[in-house]
């Protein structure tokens, strides 16, 4: 276990064509817990192998083949505690676990993080759209969640302008049409900010001193009909605003080797242990089902009659 930082990596590697490649980088880097897009059928275990990590792979969806995963590493910092299935998905199922923070003692922290590994849809705002309204789930009062994603969209006011682009399927697929004209595609990361959620590059670049967090993460593929090189960063990660004050650092991973590998970048953050400790050991207030079997006996009622079922 690493003294001081807890160590999150991000990468969609492009249809896992380099995926040996691209896990030895990942090794190399020591990650604690590794969220991946675009894992392809048959290569969890392989990974999870060449890793050294338990990996969790989101339920597969029709359609395709891309698929989400989570990798924690083994005896790590972070300990998993339950795999959540995400069948609801219109496209890619997102990856989802729960993990607690394992003290010098051996014992788990009283509240957990549910973490999410997502790739939203591509071809469809609408659905970008509900894959962003289904994160705020996770973000209820006292709930601590963490987010990888690639959003196939914006942040907000970025994105276009879209004249200098001759390839109107890919104009449309990241766009939306309402009021009579397009729009650029930002809405999912209005959505996460709307549900009280903080966007790590943001943060690191406002509060921690690196502008060099907002880089682009895509763009690193010639397309014809679209502008050569990078422009926006589309894979972008988002955690609980209670989580923001553990972000010690996050970095866009950027070099000839990673464009050689994928068409997207790396994301790597790195969290402070001691705050982490802190707020994982922080009492919350939060919304528990109520029991109200005890009551309903007392009073000779049935559970369902007294509201004790939903």
């Amino acid at each position: 276990m690493k003294a001081s930082t807890i160590t999150a990596l991000n990468w969609n590697v492009e249809k896992g064509i380099n995926w040996e490649e691209a896990a030895a980088w990942v090794q190399r880097q020591d990650p604690d817990i590794f969220f991946q897009q675009e894992v392809q059928p048959g290569q969890l275990d392989v990974l999870a192998e060449r890793l050294g990590m338990d990996g969790y792979i989101a339920v597969h969806r029709p359609g395709s083949n891309n698929d989400n995963a989570i990798f924690l590493k083994r005896g790590g910092p972070l300990a998993f505690v339950e795999e959540y299935e995400q069948s609801w998905a219109p496209w890619h199922a997102p990856a989802n676990i729960a993990v607690k923070l394992r003290d010098i003692d051996g014992t788990l922290s009283p509240r957990q993080i549910s973490c999410v590994s997502g790739h939203a849809c591509y071809w469809s705002a609408e659905y970008r759209l509900t894959e962003a309204k289904w994160c705020s789930t996770l973000a209820k009062p006292g709930w601590l969640a963490l987010h990888f994603w690639d959003w196939n969209s914006y942040r907000a006011d970025e994105g276009g302008p879209w004249e200098d682009y001759d390839d109107l399927a890919f104009v449309a697929n990241r766009t939306y049409f309402e009021g009579g004209r397009r729009h650029t595609d930002d809405r999912p990361d209005r959505e996460m900010l709307a549900a009280g959620y903080v966007e790590m590059g943001r943060h690191a670049a406002e509060h921690l001193g690196q502008p060099g967090a907002l880089n682009p993460s895509s763009g690193y593929r010639d397309h014809p009909g679209r502008p050569k090189g990078p422009r926006y960063c589309i894979d972008r990660g988002y955690l609980s605003a209670e989580l923001a004050p553990a972000l010690a650092d996050f970095t866009v991973c950027d070099t000839p080797e990673l464009r050689r590998l994928s068409d997207h970048l790396p994301l790597r953050a790195e969290f402070d242990v001691a705050q982490m400790r802190t707020i994982l050991h922080r009492p919350a207030a939060m919304y528990q089902p109520h029991d109200n079997r005890h009551a309903a006996s007392v009073h000779g009622h049935h559970p369902a009659a007294a509201g004790g079922a939903a």
